[in-house]
């Protein structure tokens, strides 16, 4: 079956990006996002350090692993 909704956000600020909505994920997932918690919900991520890429693809796999109900 194939959805059209979006899963995952991100957007571009003066001095950071958001990416949002966060997933619940286990015990490692919450404490590797603990620094990038923004609000319920958001990860914010400044753009005077390196992007942490990786941390946002787990993101993306984790939502989307939760929207297909696994």
């Amino acid at each position: 079956m194939t959805s059209t909704s979006r899963n995952f956000y991100f957007a571009g600020w003066a001095h950071h990006v958001s990416v949002y909505p966060v997933p619940a994920g286990d015990d490692d997932f919450r404490a590797d996002i603990a620094p990038f918690r923004a609000a319920k919900g958001t990860l914010k991520f400044s753009l005077g350090k390196p992007l942490p890429y990786d941390l946002i693809e787990r993101t993306a796999e984790l939502l989307a692993a939760e929207r297909r109900g696994r």
